[in-house]
Parts: C-alpha cells; structure tokens; sequence
C-alpha cells in the first residue's frame, strides 16, 4: 500500500502541479531552414545532405509526418511558427519608412518575454539583413514592449551564423530564434547543385550551433535545440513551391536537448502550429492565442505522458466534448461501466487547476457535464488550451479543450 501511494502521489505531482519544475532546460534555440523538401533532408534514409543533423538524431528526437498544414508560403508559414496558429490574415504596417508585415497574433518572443518578464536582450530573432524586416504582433495583451531584439545582420547564411555564435557567446540569451534563408532562394534559382549545397551549408550551422551550446556553460545540459521548415517544395519541380502537394507541404523537425527522448522517431502527425506550442511548453509560459499542441510524444517528461497515466477504458471514459473549440457553454460526456467516485476537474497549459465541474459517486452509465469558461474564481478563462481530467480511484483520463473568447 505504501508504495501504491507514493506511486499515486508522484503521478499527481509530475501530472497537475509543478510540471515543468522537472524540465531540465532552461533555453531555447530554434533554427528555421527556409524551404528544404523532405525528401532532401530526413525523407532520404541515407541523410546524404544532412549527414550532421542525421547523427544528431540519434541523441534526439526527429517528426516524420510533420507537415505545414495550410499555407506553404513563407509569408504564411512563418508568422505560424511564430505565433503556434495559422492566423486569418497578415497585416502590413509603414516600419522606418518601408512597408512591411506583422503578424497578427501574439509570438513566441512575446509570451516569453512578458510571462518570463526578462529584457529583450534575453531573446533573439537572427535573420541576414533584410530592410522590410517582418515583426511580431501588436495584440493588446503583448505587443512591441515584448518584441525580441530583432538582429538582421548579412547576407548569407553563414554570416546569420557567425553573428548566432558572437550573441551565443556575449550575451547568453535564453531564447534565440534563428532564421536560414539561402536554402528557398537557391531552390528558386533552378541550380539542384546550388539547392542541395545550401542544404549541407545549413546542416553544418545546425552542428556548429549545437556544439556552441554543447561546449558553452550556460547552454551545456540546460538548452533544447528545434530544426524546423517553413514549407517544402513542389514534388515534381524543386524550383517552386505554394500547392497543396506532398513535396510542398510535409517538412522535417529535429528536437534535441535534455527534456527530448533520444533515438527516437515520431510517427504521429505533427503540424506547423505544434511546433510553438511545445517550446512554449518547455520554455515554461502560456501561448494562450495559440491553437497548436504539444508534441508529448518527444518529451522525456512532461505533463500529459501517456506513460505516467494508468488509465482502464473498461471502467470509464472521458469524451467527447463539444463544440470544442468553444467560447460559452461546452458539453463533456463521460461513462462509468461500474460505480465508483470520480472527479472532473480543468487545468490550464501549465498543469494548474482552473475549475472542479464534478466531485461525487455515481453509478454505473452515461453521463454529461456543462463547462462555460468559467474558473473557481468566478472569472471568465482566458483563451487557450485547457485539458479536462477525469479520475476514478488511481486511474486518470484527459481530454483537451480550447477556450476561443
């Protein structure tokens, strides 16, 4: 018994109340190679072109169904990996006398800084120099005050390196997002030699800047590192790309750090929009205008892992629940194949309880619960992803739900 519940209470911890007090990362770094087609990077089982990144994956964790799921331009893609959500429209706004974008929702940059209230020195947006330099968000709730510093310096790829590695080693930021260019417009220029060498240039900054962080104090076993693409290319043309084709659309994802599973491959679907949801996850902050989810599956420990939940289907269920998204009264169903004394209650993104909905006995059936938004403080939730728990004895069921207000 004693140990039943030591067990019991250790899952309820890790589960529901510190979390992300078990990840051991502190940093973030994520690398954006813009437009590598899949079958020139993790798609070719020889690795040929990234023969660094395909070592690295052994001490990682690597998507192989991971896909942009809408628009497979960058002018789309981009603001969606920022953001963790595919946003209905990209502004444009007069910046130092140029005319340029933002993105419509809040960003990665401005969840961290804001929830984390650090400086903008703490985090990093590396790109070449570019005049028409696209920016976050101007929400209400986050905006300019929680922009990145924002470096756009040179013109290659290699240069967005080297000034990487300067920032790395000067000013530790916790947070760097960087962004490759030179793999899409060698791609657009129709020279394969010139689209495949981009490749390998950029598999080798992806090396170089995982050793900086392997051989740096402050990053060295307290930074998880993503590689990601903002679209492919078409399937039968590697000059272009902006359909709905499997070359344009499927993209690869690296994950590598001390919170990611190593020698590990994904089989599950993953979509642009998970790709911020689960950094903000293991940078510990809230994307609540987010939609995407977190890629669980990658993580050693986390707050949803299937592993730490004994669940038994036979006794009872949790779902479904609609309409979900929601923004008033949301219907959960759940069941019972024999009584017992359950509890069904919401936490938030970061394992905090928000609202109990049911604390009694019940027999055997079928049943339903209303959940409007509202938390134990009698105040609306803010939007964002929630998950509704079910337990029964030692046994735990979820199920997510996103409040849209």
């Amino acid at each position: 018994m004693k140990k039943l519940f030591l067990s019991i209470v250790t899952v309820f911890l890790t589960l529901f109340l510190i979390p992300n007090v078990l990840l051991a990362a502190d940093n973030m770094v994520i690398i954006i190679i813009d437009g590598a087609r899949y079958t020139e990077t993790f798609g070719d089982s020889s690795c040929q072109f990234i023969p660094n990144m395909g070592r690295m994956a052994r001490d990682g964790s690597i998507i192989n169904s991971f896909y942009n799921d809408s628009t497979t331009y960058t002018s789309a893609a981009i603001p969606a990996l920022w953001c963790g959500t595919w946003t209905e429209r990209i502004d444009t706004v007069n910046s130092d006398g140029y005319s340029t974008q933002y993105a419509v929702k809040p960003t990665i940059f401005e969840y961290y800084r804001k929830q984390k209230n650090v400086s903008a020195d703490s985090c990093f947006y590396v790109l070449k120099y570019i005049n028409s330099l696209w920016l976050p968000s101007f929400d209400a709730d986050y905006g300019p005050e929680y922009w990145p510093t924002m470096h756009s310096v040179g013109s290659t790829d290699t240069d967005v390196c080297d000034e990487t590695r300067q920032i790395m080693a000067e000013k530790h930021p916790s947070f760097i997002l960087i962004y490759l260019a030179d793999v899409d417009s060698k791609g657009h220029s129709g020279n394969w030699d010139a689209y495949t060498g981009a490749i390998q240039i950029a598999d080798s900054i992806v090396a170089v800047i995982w050793n900086d962080i392997q051989s740096n104090p402050y990053y060295k076993d307290h930074t998880n590192l993503f590689v990601t693409n903002d679209h492919g290319r078409h399937t039968t043309d590697f000059r272009g790309h902006g359909c709905g084709c499997d070359g344009c659309r499927h993209i690869m994802f690296l994950a590598i750090g001390p919170d990611i599973k190593k020698n590990f491959v994904s089989t599950q679907y993953r979509r642009i929009p998970d790709m911020a949801v689960t950094a903000c996850h293991l940078l510990d902050v809230n994307p609540d205008k987010a939609t995407g989810e977190v890629m669980t599956e990658l993580l050693k420990i986390n707050v949803f892992a299937p592993e730490l939940i004994t669940t038994n289907t036979n006794s009872f269920s949790i779902g479904p629940a609609y309409p979900n998204p929601f923004n008033s009264d949301m219907t959960i169903e759940y069941s019972l194949s024999r009584p017992g004394n359950i509890n069904i209650s919401i936490y938030n993104y970061l394992g905090q309880p928000v609202a109990t909905l049911v604390h009694a006995r019940h027999n055997s059936g079928k049943y339903q619960v209303k959940w409007n938004g509202i938390c134990s403080s009698k105040k609306w939730v803010s939007s964002g992803i929630y998950i509704c728990v079910m337990r029964c004895a030692d046994r735990t069921q979820t199920y997510k739900l996103l409040f849209q207000k």
